[in-house]
């Protein structure tokens, strides 16, 4: 019996013995994300997963180059573009009500685009906080800001008083409903906060992304619609925003002169897959063998 103690006694020693050993594991095939988000690499898989919203694919996912989305939805309810009605019934009635502003709310337009932007704004959200909680570049960060902003403005200008959070760890009931106002304030903050931090680089590895330049582009854009918005005007900070783009240079791009064109000029130096960084101040990334889909030039 007393063999037996014996033995239970040196087994519980040898478990506390155990209990105290350090079991943290080394992992060699997966990234700490409070690590990787902060490299280089790291920030620009965090930002390419919004960029890839703005894309979009089928379905009214994007900015443009997708049927049924916002494209669609902006341009046909202005004179921008019309698409003929037939009565055929093999035709969407809702591009006809669109023309007509006879729209209605269960169309698929206008939920593709609310649907859309709500799921960019979830992706701009989760890059801000990987990035921030990794301690990532303030340039890299801030271009996470600005994006959602750009999708803040996009939803305000549509929409009017929307569901407004800035977190993804709340449930859709808890997201609370904010007016027209208090969001154009937000994203006039967010941009003036930030637009400073962007690279002044044009094209090479910021093609199609915000530097400085398309920053305050989209703070003039979001200015000039103010008083919509907010019932106050501000034109001269619209004024103000566009002086600084004005001193990124851009200029009409000129393209290589070609005696086979009727304007003497290479059409595709003009409207090839890659816009020319001389005028270009913000590209959609689209390329006919990447997500080109329906590009409307």
């Amino acid at each position: 019996m007393k063999s037996i103690k014996i033995f239970f006694i040196g087994c519980f020693g040898i478990l506390l013995a155990n209990s105290c050993t350090d079991v943290s594991e080394n992992v060699y095939d997966k990234y700490q994300a409070d690590e990787f988000y902060g490299t280089p690499e790291g920030s620009d898989v965090a930002l390419a997963a919004v960029y890839a919203q703005v894309a979009g694919n089928w379905g009214g996912v994007g900015y443009a180059g997708a049927d049924n989305g916002w494209y669609d939805l902006n341009s046909m309810s202005a004179d921008e573009q019309v698409i003929p009605h037939r009565n055929t019934g093999d035709w969407q009635l809702d591009f006809a009500r669109l023309f007509k502003h006879n729209w209605l709310p269960t169309d698929a337009l206008v939920t593709n685009t609310w649907n859309w932007l709500y799921q960019a704004i979830y992706s701009a959200n989760l890059a801000v906080e990987q990035l921030e909680g990794a301690n990532a570049d303030a340039a890299k960060i801030a271009e996470a800001k600005v994006l959602r902003a750009f999708f803040y403005y996009l939803l305000i200008d549509d929409y009017g008083d929307v569901p407004f959070y800035t977190e993804n760890n709340v449930t859709v009931d808890q997201i609370p409903q904010a007016s027209r106002e208090e969001v154009y304030n937000f994203v006039v903050s967010e941009l003036t906060e930030n637009i400073d931090l962007l690279s002044s680089t044009k094209g090479g590895a910021y093609y199609g992304r915000f530097n400085k330049w398309a920053g305050y582009m989209l703070l003039a854009k979001v200015y000039l619609n103010a008083e919509v918005y907010t019932g106050t005007p501000h034109w001269q900070e619209c004024l103000a925003a566009c002086q600084v783009v004005d001193e990124g240079g851009f200029a009409l791009h000129t393209a290589a002169e070609s005696e086979d064109s009727p304007f003497n000029s290479q059409y595709y130096d003009l409207f090839g897959d890659t816009l020319p960084d001389d005028e270009t101040i913000l590209a959609m990334y689209a390329s006919v063998n990447v997500v080109s889909r329906n590009i409307y030039g």
